[in-house]
């Protein structure tokens, strides 16, 4: 997952610095020659595990919100699809299906079927991944989820316990969750980015376009998305729930109105690092693709990266929502089958 951030940390850098990301082989000109590779390696690993432990938690609260949520009247619209949220509903399929069992060594998770069992009569489980409901917002619509959260968590501990040969399936399944979501996020990070700059190069090059004027409200989903959790985030919460979606999209909506909405007159830099992407285009044919390969952030096909990061986004987010519906059902099966040979080991012994 720290690997996955890195091009959007050069994004960053290309897009706030001129030619910074040119700058970054000399950054460590202060070491002799022989140690040059051992320091960089130790550099290298200590970003990319720092930006992976931040990612994969920022990842998981981005597919785990439940602020992302607006009230019109008596019509409700949310983010359905999270991670509590298929957890539950794979949880009132299992109810269904009979695979809950009534009894259990563990007293806590017995418990919390029977409660289960309780809420899901209620008609609680056909709103679990709706993503707009004729319907009045109150806090125990959450009750479901939450106890569907606990009862997932229990099991899921009961399993692991157990050691890593006989959950050796589980973890693998666990790791493709935390990959795929880290992926998805890096990838919402890359597009937001690449839109950005498409924006503002349309906004120096040709700022009576239609293009330009379609991008140019691009930050405003990003300030009122921000808006509406950050009103859901603090109002009930205590501190001790750090607001990592809030200050994301924040960063990005500051980001994107700094691209696209700033009326002073483009820096030096920028009108230099203009006429040098013109010069490079309008190169030799045969130079022109020798520039191109060596320099590829002076040619910005920023309107291709976006659709190509819009696509990988999208796939890694299909494949997080399928492997946690297989990990929960993993976690379901393995529960039940463990009771079942407790069981059929109990009755051979008498």
């Amino acid at each position: 997952m720290g690997a996955l951030a890195l091009p959007w940390v050069l994004l960053v850098i290309h897009l706030f610095f001129f030619e910074g990301e040119d700058r970054l082989g000399g950054v460590l000109d202060w070491v002799t020659a022989p140690g040059r590779q051992a320091v960089a390696g130790v550099l290298l690993f200590a970003m990319t595990y720092t930006l992976g432990s931040a990612v994969s938690r920022t990842a998981r609260d981005f597919f785990n919100d439940d602020d992302l949520r607006v009230q019109v009247g008596w019509q409700l619209f949310r983010v359905g699809v999270t991670e509590d949220r298929i957890i539950a509903r794979i949880y009132c399929q299992a109810h269904d299906d009979n695979l809950l069992p009534a009894k259990t060594d563990n007293p806590a998770i017995a418990e919390k079927i029977a409660t289960f069992r309780t809420q899901a009569s209620a008609d609680g489980c056909q709103r679990t991944l709706r993503w707009s409901e004729r319907h009045k917002y109150e806090d125990k619509d959450d009750y479901l989820i939450g106890t569907a959260r606990d009862l997932f968590g229990l099991q899921e501990n009961a399993l692991l316990l157990k050691g890593e040969d006989p959950t050796l399936r589980l973890r693998q399944l666990h790791d493709q969750i935390m990959v795929l979501r880290g992926a998805a996020f890096n990838g919402f990070m890359g597009f937001s980015l690449c839109v950005f700059a498409w924006g503002a190069k349309l906004r120096r090059e040709k700022p009576h376009s239609w293009l330009h004027l379609a991008l140019l409200p691009a930050p405003i989903p990003y300030i009122v998305v921000t808006l509406i959790a950050s009103v859901h985030h603090f109002a009930p919460r205590a501190p001790s729930d750090p607001p990592y979606l809030e200050f994301t999209l924040l960063l990005l909506a500051v980001v994107g109105a700094w691209l696209l909405w700033r009326r002073t007159a483009p820096p030096e830099h920028a009108r230099a690092h203009q006429s040098q992407e013109k010069l490079v285009q309008a190169a030799a044919p045969d130079a022109g693709k020798e520039a191109a390969k060596e320099c590829p952030w002076k040619i910005e096909h920023w309107a291709r990266l976006s659709v190509i990061s819009a696509i990988l986004t999208t796939a890694a987010i299909l494949g997080w929502w399928s492997t946690e519906v297989l990990y929960t059902e993993q976690v379901i099966y393995s529960y039940d089958s463990q009771i079942s040979q407790s069981k059929a080991t109990a009755t051979a012994e008498k």
